[in-house]
């Protein structure tokens, strides 16, 4: 496989663009809105009306068709600015787009896809429920067949989006006794669909600009027309947006060490002990250089796997068993390695601060609650090694 880590002219002015419009349109209302734990619809807007809720939708489906990479260069821009923006981007698009523009029929694209890629419609995707997460097999949400449409009863939680989207990519089970292979499947959920209730909306420590929803279905009466992909293979349409995903994961957690790293050399240059700036002393030298080799390392990891998933293209039936499996590697490492990595170069960056580094509301402080999720949603880093060294065993290295 061929490794290429340069940027087009095309793809460099579109990250200075999204660069711009963020500072202008994100950052003056990021500590008001982490404060007062809001939805932050007047940016979300602004940023549907730019198109950036469709950056890897091809063009004739409403999005810019600008791919993964694309994708990944504004996420690593927002990454910079604020994680409550990248977690309701990414909701939308890694797992809201993706598994319609991946597996949806024209009519569904037509549907929900479009609108969705233009910003006239927020996405979000629901697997986990009480009893259910890492073991995704374990849905207990019923799916049951009458006639020609299916009937949706049962409960799903920690949906990003879930209060404000208008659709919901939703897995549910057509047949328990099969488990992820057979019995599960995608449906598309309108949230004004009779039966369909948001419920209880979480405090979290982080990402306090995202809701996290209790979706409450019952007896949601849904068309033949809202089955996504084949009835029983709805583990394949999750696992397939989750690659997706991880990836997209990783490059917003990119952009959080660079402006981790950023603010801590910054700091360090100006705070003063003992006469010298601490970024004299050789314990602060050494922390700065562990930031920049993760970063680094980093940025090769996640446009290599993006520009795979780019050249892979958007047709799963068009893959083979061993493109499918490279893929899934590749995007379980990126993930694994990008969240636990900000959380480290964040914890530092905190330690370089000092006690202004804990006070509340500064960015450092901010960005030390926000990462530590990204270690546990779109599959634990536990669930992330099991997939890596299963592989591994199976394939080798």
């Amino acid at each position: 496989m061929a490794i290429d880590f340069s940027f087009t002219a095309d793809q460099e002015a579109f990250r200075t663009a999204a660069r711009a419009f963020l500072q202008k349109e994100v950052a003056p209302i990021v500590a008001e809105m982490d404060e007062r734990e809001e939805f932050p619809a007047a940016s979300v807007r602004r940023m549907q009306e730019e198109g950036y809720f469709g950056i890897p939708i091809p063009e004739q489906y409403g999005g810019l068709g600008l791919g993964k990479v694309g994708y990944c260069l504004f996420l690593e821009e927002v990454g910079k600015v604020d994680a409550s923006h990248g977690v309701i981007v990414g909701a939308h698009t890694s797992l809201g787009t993706t598994p319609i523009l991946y597996y949806g029929t024209e009519e569904q694209k037509r549907r929900w896809l479009v609108p969705a890629a233009k910003g006239e419609r927020l996405l979000a995707f629901s697997l986990t429920e009480p009893g259910s997460g890492s073991d995704s097999g374990a849905v207990r949400t019923v799916a049951e067949k009458k006639g020609d449409h299916w009937v949706l009863t049962g409960n799903k939680i920690y949906v990003s989006n879930g209060r404000e989207a208008h659709t919901v990519v939703l897995l549910a089970g057509n047949d328990v006794k099969l488990g992820p292979n057979g019995g599960v499947t995608a449906f598309l959920v309108d949230t004004d669909t009779a039966g369909f209730k948001v419920g209880r909306c979480e405090k979290k420590m982080g990402l306090h600009g995202t809701s996290t929803a209790e979706l409450i279905l019952d007896h949601v009466e849904l068309g033949p027309d809202h089955v996504l992909g084949e009835v029983g293979k709805g583990f394949h349409v999750a696992m397939t947006a989750l690659d997706v995903g991880r990836v997209s994961l990783g490059a917003a957690s990119l952009g959080g060490i660079e402006a981790a790293m950023g603010e801590a050399l910054q700091f360090s240059q100006n705070r003063t002990q003992f006469g010298l700036p601490i970024s004299e002393f050789q314990a602060i030298q050494f922390k700065l250089a562990d930031m920049a080799m993760r970063a680094q390392a980093l940025r090769l990891l996640v446009y290599h796997a993006a520009a795979h998933q780019d050249r892979l293209g958007t047709d799963p039936r068009a893959w083979t068993r061993l493109e499918r499996a490279e893929k899934t590697r590749e995007s379980s490492i990126v993930k694994c390695l990008a969240s636990e990595w900000a959380s480290e170069v964040i914890d530092e960056a905190l330690q370089i601060h000092g006690g202004l580094g804990y006070i509340r509301g500064t960015p450092v402080e901010r960005a030390y609650r926000d990462a530590r999720i990204s270690e546990i949603f779109e599959g634990t880093n536990e669930i992330q090694r099991l997939v890596i060294s299963r592989d591994l065993i199976a394939r080798g290295w």
